[in-house]
């Protein structure tokens, strides 16, 4: 850990220390049930927490119809939750607000049945929330904090979260929720299929979020290649804005170019979620497309790495939750490296992956299909 990591976390600790001192308060229970609105608090979700947690407010509403679920998230997410997972009302919030945004937050919800906040360790400003929040339920992961008295921490410890969600709404009288993922059409499928290949394509995702999930050129093309000679299938490089120029050089790098497919459209959310329904299959390193791909029911090829010291939690909680998935982790234990995968376990992986879901990697077999 550099000296920088080290001084931050000194500080977040302190600052906890003192959160916990000026607002953690102890929170009855409720003397009777409750059925007030349930608001879930993701102002740090991202779009493969949103993917996980897609089924929620189905799986509440399907027991009771007339249960309110909000959900207070960023203005990037706040369309899917609004416009495709059956929220009833989304609150925006700006990434960091302050204590006097936070206060008028708290009075906006009025009187709430359940809030959740599935941070395992949270900051003074997430304790100082919750301490302004009139709710008669409080469910959360960070089991020391007094103000929380539905306590998920320990008891779905090692869960995936999909699985944690599950857990939640258990507590809440939902009894078996169905966890399938909602996948959303976002209006470029007719866009995508006009210049889609008519054979079968496997999406091929390099770019995960930040330097550590994301792979260098050069180990994309040798991948690219690797992959190319173990299989007869064309290739469609998924990409995020601002790597035009990359991925077209990595392209015209290829013995066999030919095979490598790239939109023409720029890069989008709605381009991403039409290229995925139209592969038969995914290999990433990024988790985000990994949960939509299950979602749709695909064959997965899921790039990890592991916990720094060789530890498995990150991956219990965020694995791709699919019987069609194989997993390759990549070697360097000291940091987080996607690029310090082996290629020849790649490849070895890659041909037996390819095995296993021959009925899947064929056209018209592919689930997302159907």
């Amino acid at each position: 850990m550099s000296l920088i990591n080290d001084l931050q976390l000194k500080r977040d600790i302190l600052r906890r220390k003192m959160g916990r001192f000026l607002f953690d308060r102890k929170r009855p229970e409720p003397t009777r049930e409750s059925e007030g609105k349930v608001v879930l608090l993701r102002w740090d979700a991202k779009l493969g927490d949103a993917i996980v947690s897609s089924w929620v407010a189905r799986e509440l509403k399907r027991v009771n119809p007339e249960r309110e679920v909000w959900i207070v998230t960023t203005a990037a997410m706040a369309p899917l939750f609004r416009d495709h997972f059956g929220m009833d009302r989304v609150i925006e919030v700006p990434k960091r607000p302050g204590y006097c945004q936070l206060r008028r937050l708290a009075q906006s919800l009025g009187e709430v049945g359940c809030l959740v906040h599935f941070g395992k360790m949270l900051k003074m400003k997430d304790i100082f929330f919750i301490s302004q929040v009139r709710a008669d339920w409080v469910a959360g992961m960070d089991d020391a904090l007094q103000a929380i008295n539905l306590k998920l921490g320990a008891a779905s410890s090692g869960m995936h979260f999909s699985d944690k969600f599950a857990l939640l709404l258990n507590r809440l009288g939902v009894a078996d929720p169905d966890r399938r993922y909602i996948i959303p059409a976002l209006g470029q499928e007719a866009s995508v299929a006009s210049w889609w290949p008519d054979d079968v394509v496997l999406c091929f995702n390099p770019y995960g979020s930040g330097s550590s999930r994301r792979l260098k050129p050069e180990l994309i093309r040798q991948m690219l290649e690797r992959m190319l000679d173990a299989c007869p299938f064309a290739i469609c490089l998924l990409y995020p804005p601002g790597m035009e120029a990359e991925v077209a050089g990595i392209r015209a790098g290829l013995s066999r170019p030919e095979r490598m497919v790239l939109s023409p459209d720029a890069p989008s959310l709605a381009g991403l979620f039409a290229q995925l329904r139209q592969s038969q299959g995914l290999i990433s390193v990024d988790t985000a497309t990994i949960h939509i791909a299950a979602g749709l029911e695909q064959p997965i090829l899921g790039l990890y790495n592991p916990d720094i010291g060789g530890g498995n939690e990150n991956f219990l909680e965020w694995h791709p939750n699919s019987p069609s998935a194989t997993v390759l982790f990549s070697e360097n234990l000291r940091e987080q490296d996607i690029n310090s995968l082996n290629l020849t376990e790649f490849d070895r992986l890659f041909r037996q992956w390819l095995l296993a879901n021959q009925a899947a990697l064929s056209v018209g077999q592919s689930p997302a299909r159907v």
